[in-house]
């Protein structure tokens, strides 16, 4: 009999491992491989990415000490990281680079429409880094601080429009 509960219990066990690991898929805009290891220019942009998480967001701000809009943090990451000097500008950023045509790796600079047109009658660009596994981070708005959001909530699906690969 005891053998037997053993047996029952494994199986049980299998069970939710198969159906949690079913549950924790994400549909994500097209990520490479989650299995695959990151080189160091990306494990260095992911690390000094995640190392500003909390940096409060201030427009026009380009460094962690008096804060960072979407497009400074991205310039700054880049910069400390990897030595790329990229526009100070989002809709000018999201010229720079690779397109990425089919799949999302850590490192690659993803980008929104975030509202059809301002005044100057140009479409608002938010920039933000890819970082696996369906997730990015940003410099997100005014009382905002740099965070980590999924990229396949309705929100982000709904404006995501490209990534830029930088390396």
């Amino acid at each position: 009999m005891r053998k037997l509960s053993v047996s029952v219990c494994g199986f049980f066990l299998v069970g939710i491992f198969l159906v949690s690991g079913c549950a924790s898929v994400k549909p994500v805009l097209n990520p490479a491989s989650e299995e695959e290891s990151l080189d160091r220019e990306q494990t260095k942009i992911l690390s000094i990415a995640k190392g500003l998480l909390g940096t409060q967001y201030r427009f026009g701000g380009t460094n962690p000490n008096t804060g960072f809009d979407c497009s400074g943090y991205v310039a700054y990451v880049y910069s400390k990281a990897v030595g790329i000097s990229l526009p100070r500008q989002s809709r000018e950023q999201i010229e720079t680079g690779t397109p990425v045509a089919d799949s999302l790796q850590a490192g690659d600079m993803v980008y929104f429409k975030i509202s059809e047109q301002n005044r100057s009658r140009r479409p608002d660009w938010h920039t933000g880094i890819y970082i696996g596994k369906g997730n990015f981070i940003h410099a997100p708005r005014t009382a905002g601080a740099v965070n980590i959001q999924d990229i396949s909530l309705p929100y982000w699906k709904k404006r995501f429009v490209g990534a830029r690969r930088l390396l």
